[in-house]
């Protein structure tokens, strides 16, 4: 009897140690899973993994950031939605936290916890519910759940649930010229979920000190910075404030100099020359360690104004070339087109930014392009300034196409060569000591067509252009593709392989394969 004992010890032992050793195991990976950080998104919509542009942008934040939540749920009929927005925000929220737990501390408040949630707005200096509080030492930036983070279409309330959600602090609830409560209630639905682009905004806006300052300068008819036409810079303005710049106008009849707390100096298509004072004002910043960013208008190389940025530039060794930029399109077969307005539209992918420069290095990682309309081209003047340097350049095929007869055909006849067109560069400036002892180097950066800044090519363009004024402004760790960017998604239609491929198999694949399934089909009705 003794025997079938120890045997049935051995084998609860066995279980026993073979139990520690899976729990053992399991701590194991867990921890080392903590350890790495190691996730697997399988959701259908790619909801819980995070834009790898804002990674970046928490990677370089010079200091942890801690998120406050402050969450509670509508009351009915609004519950359903304000939970369904309150748990995609924790969601995120938490993978967030999972991915970079040393930069990002989240600190979640339980709504029943009135006290608790008192103290701490207290500190925060803010009051309601429903929002995130990101602060980081001193700084803070708010987010509301609604209108912010989540789109909601309320639906079509009633009196009672307009003034109640107006109670909430909730902004739009209802269109006046659109709500009709005579018609019924109609229930509210969560339409978008924008928590990775703001949130990147508001870390960028905390983790910094003091704001910057951007000075456009104004009084020779430069675009409006709040105007909605095209090639006004209303929408450049807006994503500078948003990117942590305060933005402000600097009109040198006002005020001679250029004031001392400019980080950045954007003289933008003026139309009109500048005064020798102005020339000399910006001269003088410039000497003194200042940063420009100069794009000029097309009309002052057409119409070869003397005394604007043109000769500015000049005076830093760049000089703006006549003509229009033009690359040809491709034929249905392939073939290289030109005569047409088109050629002078100008998609700039991966292969024109230039490589490990701090501007085009992040666009290139993440397949971002630029685009240009009209405009010139730079070249370096021979002298002590030395060659360009080509940061945003076309490909080999483009030509100048050369006035006074813009027909966007390559003519050799006029003088017009194919070559590689540079339309961004820069210039480094002599190094001066500020009177604290520190030394700071002048920058210039010129872009060939105020027009890439303007409200239409802005969504295009706009990581470039942010990346430009915090390169200029000393921001480097603010060097980055924003996240979930509005930036247009190109299919270079008309200069890309796409064109006759597309063709070719409408025109012959197809009708082909259409051609060769119904053969296949008679021959076997025929057996």
């Amino acid at each position: 009897m003794s025997a079938p004992r120890w045997k049935r010890l051995a084998l609860g032992l066995r279980a026993a140690l073979a139990a520690l050793l899976a729990a053992g195991a399991a701590w194991l990976v867990v921890d080392l899973a903590d350890w790495r950080y190691a996730r697997l998104d399988l959701s259908k919509s790619g909801k819980n993994t995070l834009d790898p542009a804002l990674l970046d942008v928490i990677d370089q934040l010079p200091e942890p950031v801690v998120v406050d939540v402050f969450l509670r749920p509508l009351k009915m009929p609004y519950q359903a939605v304000s939970v369904a927005a309150g748990e995609r925000v924790l969601e995120y929220l938490a993978v967030l936290q999972q991915a970079r737990r040393s930069q990002v501390e989240i600190r979640l408040h339980d709504a029943s916890d009135f006290e608790a949630i008192q103290e701490r707005q207290r500190e925060l200096g803010t009051e309601g519910t429903n929002k995130l509080v990101l602060s980081c030492g001193a700084r803070r930036d708010e987010l509301e759940l609604f209108g912010e983070l989540c789109t909601v279409d309320w639906g079509n309330p009633s009196r009672d649930g307009v003034q109640y959600l107006t109670r909430e602090g909730i902004p739009g609830v209802v269109d006046p010229r659109r709500w009709q409560p005579e018609r019924g209630f109609r229930p509210a639905t969560l339409l978008e979920f924008r928590g990775e682009e703001l949130l990147a905004q508001a870390l960028l806006k905390v983790s910094s000190g003091e704001a910057p300052k951007v000075y456009f300068a104004r009084g020779h008819g430069e675009p409006s910075l709040e105007g909605a036409d095209g090639t006004d810079l209303a929408r450049l303005s807006a994503a500078l404030q948003r990117d942590g710049f305060t933005v402000e106008e600097w009109d040198a009849l006002k005020q001679p100099a250029v004031p001392a707390d400019c980080a950045v100096l954007a003289l933008i298509g003026p139309e009109q020359p500048y005064q020798a004072g102005t020339h000399a004002a910006i001269r003088a910043y410039s000497e003194a360690g200042g940063r420009l960013v100069v794009a000029p208008d097309l009309s002052e190389l057409d119409e070869e104004r003397a005394g604007g940025v043109l000769d500015l530039l000049r005076g830093f060794g760049i000089d703006t070339r006549p003509g229009i930029v033009c690359l040809p399109l491709v034929g249905p077969s392939g073939e290289p087109l030109e005569q047409s307005e088109q050629c002078a539209w100008l998609v700039i992918d991966e292969r024109g930014l230039q490589a490990g420069h701090p501007l085009t290095e992040p666009l290139r990682l993440r397949g971002r392009r630029v685009q240009f309309t009209f405009t010139p081209a730079f070249e370096g003047l021979p002298g002590e300034w030395g060659p360009i340097v080509p940061i945003v350049t076309t490909g080999v095929d483009a030509w100048r196409d050369l006035p006074p007869r813009n027909d966007f055909t390559f003519n050799p006849a006029r003088g017009e060569e194919r070559g590689r067109q540079t339309l961004v560069t820069a210039r480094a400036l002599r190094s001066v000591k500020d009177d604290g002892g520190a030394v700071r180097q002048g920058r210039v950066l010129a872009v060939a067509s105020a027009y890439f800044f303007s409200n239409q090519l802005i969504d295009v363009n706009r990581d470039f252009a942010l990346n430009a004024f915090n390169w200029l402004a000393e921001r480097e760790y603010r060097l980055a593709v924003r996240p979930l960017a509005k930036s247009e998604t190109f299919l270079d239609f008309e200069r890309s392989s796409a064109r006759p491929i597309l063709t070719y198999l409408l025109w012959l694949v197809l009708p082909g394969l259409c051609a060769g399934i119904g053969l296949v089909v008679f021959l076997r009705r025929r057996s």
